[in-house]
């Protein structure tokens, strides 16, 4: 039997998938950014203390809160760049994210979950 109704998008933007009670943070090189809705993704590569790599991936917010908050848009990360996320990880284990905080080569910081208006 298929249900349908509000729960499921009540439950997709409450980022259920990710455990707010506990956050990560992971330092690497960028492979691919998505700059799409609904959700903005970026991919990249870790280098863990045993010099074995792992694809990370971070969802990000759409593309109108990234531009219109933090002016972020498709060239905002480029293949390449190193970068560091804190954030929320997945709750079933794999290497991804929900990304809170961007942490720029330069020493800038992003807190892409807090609008500056």
């Amino acid at each position: 039997m298929l249900s349908l109704g509000s729960a499921p998008a009540l439950a997709h933007h409450a980022n259920s998938a990710y455990d707010r009670s506990a956050s990560i943070t992971v330092s690497g090189i960028v492979t691919k950014w998505q700059f799409i809705n609904p959700h903005s993704g970026l991919w990249l590569n870790f280098t863990n203390d045993d010099g074995k790599v792992q694809e990370w991936s971070a969802e990000f917010q759409g593309t109108l809160d990234l531009y219109r908050h933090f002016a972020f848009n498709k060239d905002t990360f480029k293949s390449g760049d190193e970068i560091t996320l804190v954030g929320h990880p997945a709750r079933n284990g794999s290497p991804n994210m929900s990304a809170r905080i961007v942490i720029f080569a330069d020493g800038r910081e992003v807190n892409v979950r807090s609008a500056p208006d």
